[in-house]
C-alpha cells in the first residue's frame, strides 16, 4: 500500500498527512515545518509474519502522541524506527534519543511521546502489538527501554537494524517468511539489554528456556552447557535463575519431568516404554528417571501412565 502527497494542492496536504498517520500508525497530531512551501510525503506500508512495516519519505515535520488520544485498551503497540538517511529525535517516557542514520530506538503507542525532524528524512518503521511478545514466551518490553537510542556501530546495533531493514525490504515482495518468533525473540533481547537488571535476567530465563526445550533429549545438557550456548557465564546464569528460587540444574531438571509427564499421559505414545520416554525427555539412566518422578510426582512413571489412562482429563500435579 502507498500514500503521499502527490498531486494535492498545498492547502490540503498537511491535512491529508494527518488522516494517514493516524490510519497506518495510531491517533497522532501532525505539525509540519514547511510552512507555506507545502507539505511533501510519501509512505509505503506492507505486512510480513504479523509485523507491519513501513517506509516514510517525508518533509520535516514532528508527531506528537498526546495523552488524551491514548485507548490503552486499544493501542498496545511497540514501534522500532530505523532512519537511513536524515537525523530524528524521538521522547517518551523523559528521555530523548537523537537517532543518525542506521541507529535504532523504540516508542511504545500506550504512554505519549513526541517524533520530530528538523530536515527531510527516510524512515523504516517496523509496528507490532505488545501481545507478539508475551505469544511467543517474552515478556513485554519494560518503559525503560524507550527512547533509548541503539547505535548503528554497536554489535548489536548493527545486527538488528540491519535485520530489519531487510524485513521490510522483503515485506515488498512477501507477507510469510516464517521468522516472526525469531524476530520477536531478537527484539526481545535487544530491549532487554536497554532496561534495568531485572529485565536483563528475565530475558535470560526466557532464551534459556527455548534452548532447554531445542535440546531437552541431549542427556548432556547440563547448566555448564546451557550457559555457554547462552554465551554467559556460570554464576550470570545461576544469579538469573536465583530470581525465581530455581538453580539452572533443577530448572532442567523440571522440564525434563514435565516432558516425561505428557508423554506417559498421551495415549498416542503408548507403545513406547518408559524407558524410551526417559530417553526422550533427555534422562541417560532409567534409574535416575524413576527416582527423579517419584520424588516430583509421588508415584513412579508406571504408576503414573495407569492413572492417567485411568483418568483421562482429571487434573494432575505437574
Amino acid at each position: 500500500m502507498k500514500m503521499s502527497t502527490a498531486g494535492l494542492a498545498r492547502p490540503g496536504q498537511a491535512r491529508h498527512w494527518q488522516s494517514v498517520i493516524s490510519d497506518v500508525y495510531v491517533p497522532l497530531e501532525f505539525r509540519p515545518r514547511t510552512g507555506e512551501a507545502g507539505f511533501e510525503a510519501e509512505l509505503e506500508m506492507h505486512g510480513l509474519d504479523g509485523f507491519e512495516f513501513s517506509r516514510l519519505r517525508a518533509d520535516p515535520h514532528a508527531v506528537v502522541r498526546s495523552a488524551g488520544a491514548i485507548d490503552r485498551g486499544a493501542d498496545g503497540f511497540v514501534f522500532v524506527m530505523l532512519p537511513r538517511a536524515g537525523e530524528l529525535a524521538v521522547e517518551q517516557d523523559g528521555r530523548a534519543a537523537r537517532l543518525r542514520p542506521g541507529d535504532l530506538a523504540s516508542y511504545d503507542a500506550s504512554r505519549p511521546c513526541l517524533i520530530e525532524s528538523r530536515e527531510p528524512f527516510d524512515l523504516t518503521i517496523a509496528k507490532l502489538a505488545v501481545g507478539a511478545f508475551r505469544s511467543a514466551g517474552f515478556p513485554a518490553p519494560s518503559s525503560s527501554c524507550t527512547a533509548v537510542r541503539i547505535d548503528r556501530d554497536s554489535a548489536i546495533g548493527s545486527l538488528v537494524s540491519g535485520y530489519l531493514v531487510q524485513l521490510s525490504d522483503l515485506s515488498r515482495r512477501r507477507d510469510v517468511l516464517g521468522v516472526g518468533t525469531t524476530t520477536v525473540s531478537l527484539l526481545s533481547t535487544t530491549f532487554a539489554d536497554l532496561g534495568g537488571p531485572v529485565e536483563r535476567r528475565e530475558a535470560l530465563r526466557r532464551r534459556a528456556e527455548g534452548i532447554v526445550s531445542d535440546r531437552l533429549g541431549d542427556p548432556a545438557l547440563d547448566p555448564g552447557r546451557l550457559a555457554a550456548a547462552l554465551h554467559v557465564s556460570l554464576r550470570t546464569l545461576q544469579l538469573a535463575f536465583s530470581d525465581v528460587g530455581l538453580s539452572p540444574a533443577r530448572f532442567i531438571l523440571d522440564m525434563r519431568l514435565n516432558r516425561a509427564a505428557t508423554l506417559l499421559a498421551d495415549r498416542g505414545h503408548t507403545g513406547r516404554s518408559v524407558t524410551e520416554i526417559a530417553f526422550t525427555a533427555g534422562f541417560g539412566d532409567s534409574s535416575q528417571f524413576s527416582r527423579a518422578f517419584k520424588a516430583r510426582l509421588g508415584c513412579s512413571p508406571r504408576e503414573y501412565r495407569l492413572r492417567e489412562y485411568a483418568n483421562p482429563g482429571a487434573p494432575s500435579d505437574r
